[in-house]
């Protein structure tokens, strides 16, 4: 796949492709060492530019055919070199990466929206958490600045088109699938999941965490040295008529050590209990003719221990002197055997059955009568409980009762009493009262007297100074007319 891809980046290898091909045209027009000098010249030229080029390439996120293989994620691979045979211009070559750490590579298909392979190397708990689900924003966009991979909702304004190459979580929406990991203890990137049910999803978890601790782990140093190749094939199913079904998950892996050895398991989509452990030759005959998993077979062809010890034991079988076959009658009578076994088979499984859904009536009847029983007996028991309760109740607001008519009897002789108590209060009082008020009455008596005899005395008094005014006044006039008369016969 010649994925639009606008970061420059030129591999020695790419400079020497290069000058292979500008070599014949140099050599149409020029001879001997001119030849040679053009070539070292242009050589030098593409290097130079190839460095100038490279600190963008060490971010780039697709690969570019011209590069070699995965570039720097070429290391999750056997000996550095990705499977053959995948050739596809709906294929495109990610370089997994997250936080600047590479975690595995990945050819995803852009027509499917599924992987077509995942490489890994094993690491115990490599799946770190990348905090959800991530995209790759460059396999939509190519020339998008985002080369590590990034949850959708945070890149989706950066990246318009996203969505347009690959799957998104949306995808899923409403469907009965989910994002299925090719290899679960890898971080999750929805490049390197397809559509899986949560059953399935489930069971190729733990298929996969079986095959790693009991086949691979045990032969192979612990995991060290151990790759493993992840993929899937797709159906013509797809779901919002966008991302491809898988017709079945395949997982191989290859042991690098001195005596290396291959493995590969199958699980199909429609038998979610089931898998198929075969050799990786088989697994590539099923891929297609032409498909190399592993460079040189992963050590010409080795397979399992285990694997290689069974076909031994075959092989012995095989060597073995034929059994004779048998007879017609004999066939007739297998041939009878199987029927009534068959009969007896179906009959037996009719009675079982019928005697599960009898013993479902009984003992469902039996669960609704204990639970009916045990409701009531819970609440009965409540209500007896309650019963004591409500009567210590009863007894204090009787006692209660019983107060507040003390209370009001109590009330009514308190104001029955008070009426005759202060009558009679009032009575032993009254000659003390009487006998204190004579002294203020005799004051009061001495008073009204001594007041009578100053009013006569004032009247008398009053009178006598009224007379004497009046006899002055009448001799001061007699007087006045006297003396005013001798006076006036003087002048």
């Amino acid at each position: 796949m010649v994925a639009t891809y606008y970061t420059w980046y030129c591999p020695p290898d790419t400079a020497a492709l290069y000058v292979r091909r500008a070599a014949p045209l140099l050599s149409s027009s020029l001879a001997g060492r001119q030849v040679a000098v053009c070539a070292r010249t242009m050589e030098a030229v593409v290097l130079l530019l190839c460095l100038a080029a490279l600190p963008g390439a060490l971010h780039a996120r697709l690969v570019h055919e011209g590069e070699d293989g995965f570039s720097e994620c070429n290391d999750f691979f056997y000996q550095g070199s990705p499977p053959q045979g995948f050739s596809h211009p709906a294929n495109v070559k990610v370089c997994q990466r997250y936080q600047g750490d590479k975690h595995y590579a990945t050819l995803y298909s852009t027509e499917h929206r599924i992987p077509v392979y995942s490489a890994f190397t094993y690491q115990e708990d490599a799946g770190g958490a990348w905090g959800g689900w991530m995209v790759e924003p460059q396999v939509d966009d190519s020339k998008s600045s985002l080369d590590e991979v990034n949850k959708g909702s945070d890149v989706k304004e950066q990246v318009p088109g996203l969505g347009a190459n690959q799957a998104l979580e949306e995808d899923y929406a409403s469907t009965d699938y989910q994002p299925g990991p090719l290899y679960h203890r890898a971080p999750p990137a929805l490049t390197s999941a397809v559509p899986l049910t949560p059953d399935f999803k489930e069971k190729w978890s733990a298929d996969v965490d079986l095959l790693i601790k009991e086949k691979l782990l045990p032969h192979c140093e612990n995991g060290e040295n151990l790759h493993l190749l992840a993929g899937a094939v797709p159906s013509s199913t797809k779901i919002n008529d966008k991302v491809a079904v898988p017709e079945y998950v395949w997982l191989a892996a290859c042991c690098n050590i001195p005596e290396a050895w291959s493995l590969a398991i199958v699980k199909r989509i429609g038998d979610v209990d089931g898998l198929e452990q075969i050799t990786v030759e088989e697994l590539e005959n099923q891929l297609s003719g032409d498909v190399k998993l592993f460079s040189n077979q992963c050590g010409g062809g080795a397979v399992h221990p285990e694997l290689r010890s069974t076909s031994e034991a075959s092989t012995q079988t095989e060597e073995e002197p034929p059994v004779k076959s048998p007879g017609a009658f004999s066939r007739f009578f297998q041939f009878i055997f199987c029927i009534i076994y068959e009969i007896i088979k179906s009959v037996l499984c009719l009675v079982w059955f019928l005697f599960k859904q009898v013993c479902n009536l009984i003992f469902g009847r039996l669960y609704w009568i204990w639970t009916a029983l045990t409701t009531y007996v819970f609440a009965l028991g409540k209500v007896l409980l309650n019963i004591p309760c409500d009567v210590l109740c009863v007894f204090a607001n009787i006692l209660c009762g019983f107060v507040r008519i003390l209370n009001n009897a109590l009330s009514v002789v308190c104001l029955i009493l008070r009426l005759p108590t202060r009558f009679l209060c009032d009575m032993a009082s009254f000659p003390y009262y009487t006998v204190c008020a004579i002294p203020d009455v005799g004051i009061d008596i001495l008073s009204g007297v001594w007041g009578i005899f100053m009013l006569g005395f004032s009247a008398l008094f009053g009178a006598f100074g009224g007379s004497f005014s009046v006899a002055s006044f009448a001799s001061s006039n007699v007087l006045q007319r006297f003396i005013g008369q001798s006076v006036g016969y003087e002048n």
